[in-house]
C-alpha cells in the first residue's frame, strides 16, 4: 500500500468524525411549569381580619423591651465588610490530558474541548477530540491516526496534498512543526463536507518506524480563529514510551 493511499484513509477518518459532529443536535432545555403557589398579596387578601380587642391582647407586655437583646449584640454578629475579599476563589477548570490508545503519547486538550475517541469506528484512530460548541454548524475537531512508515516524509506529504486537492482544489504546504523533538511536515486543504466549506490541516510525525498523522478540521469561516488550537495541541504532545 503506497503512502498516498494510506493518507487517503487518514483523511477519511477525519471526515467521518466531522460527519458525526454535524449530525449531532443539542439537547433541549426542560421547560419550567408556572408556579401555582399564591403570592403574599393573595395570602393577605384571603386571611381573616383581626378584631381590635384581639390585637390589643396580642401586644407584648411593657417589659418586653427590657428582656430583649440589646442592639449592640446584633451589630457585633454582622460579618465584617471585607468578608467578600477573603472568600476562597473559584477553582480553575482541570486540564484534560488524553493518552493515545497505543500508549505512546499524550496530548492536552484546551478548555472547551472533549474526548470523543469512542465515537470513531476506525482501527487506526488513536485520539479523537472536538470542541464542545459548534461554530457555524460545525464542531472543530482533531484526529490522530497511526499509519504505515514512509521513507521520504516530505515528498509523501506533498504528493498526498496534490492528489487530494485535485485540479480544482486548494492546498498549501506548511513549514514543518516541531512535535516533542521531531519535525512534522504538513499541509492545509480546503474541501466541501455536507454543504460546508471545511479546512483541514494535517501534520505527519515519523518516529521509530511509526507514522502518526494529525488531522485538524474546522469550518473555513472559523479556521483562522481556531488555528492556534492545533499549535497548542502539538506543543503539549509528549512521548510516553
Amino acid at each position: 500500500m503506497t503512502p498516498t493511499r494510506r493518507s487517503l484513509t487518514t483523511l477519511g477518518a477525519a471526515t467521518l468524525l466531522a460527519t458525526l459532529a454535524l449530525t449531532g443536535c443539542a439537547e433541549e432545555e426542560p421547560t419550567q411549569e408556572p408556579s401555582t403557589s399564591s403570592s403574599p398579596e393573595d395570602e393577605a387578601a384571603t386571611s381573616a381580619p383581626q378584631d381590635a380587642d384581639e390585637a390589643e391582647q396580642t401586644e407584648p407586655p411593657e417589659d418586653a423591651a427590657v428582656t430583649s437583646a440589646p442592639a449592640d449584640d446584633a451589630e457585633e454578629t454582622e460579618p465584617p465588610e471585607d468578608a467578600a475579599v477573603t472568600s476562597a476563589p473559584e477553582p480553575e477548570a482541570e486540564e484534560v490530558v488524553l493518552t493515545s490508545l497505543d500508549d505512546t503519547f499524550e496530548v492536552s486538550l484546551p478548555e472547551g474541548w472533549e474526548d470523543v475517541t469512542d465515537t470513531v469506528e476506525e482501527e487506526s484512530v488513536l485520539v479523537a477530540a472536538r470542541q464542545t460548541e459548534r461554530l457555524d454548524d460545525f464542531y472543530t475537531n482533531v484526529v490522530v491516526t497511526q499509519e504505515e512508515y514512509v521513507g521520504n516524509l516530505t515528498s509523501a506529504v506533498e504528493n498526498t496534498a496534490e492528489q487530494l486537492a485535485g485540479e480544482d482544489g486548494e492546498y498549501e504546504i506548511l513549514e514543518p512543526a516541531e512535535v516533542d523533538g521531531h519535525l512534522a511536515p504538513g499541509y492545509t486543504l480546503t474541501r466541501e463536507v455536507q454543504d460546508l466549506t471545511v479546512q483541514q490541516t494535517q501534520r505527519w510525525i515519523s518516529r521509530d518506524g511509526t507514522l502518526h498523522v494529525v488531522t485538524f478540521s474546522a469550518v473555513q469561516s472559523q479556521a483562522e480563529d481556531v488555528a492556534p488550537v492545533l499549535d497548542e495541541l502539538l506543543a503539549s504532545w509528549t512521548w510516553t514510551d
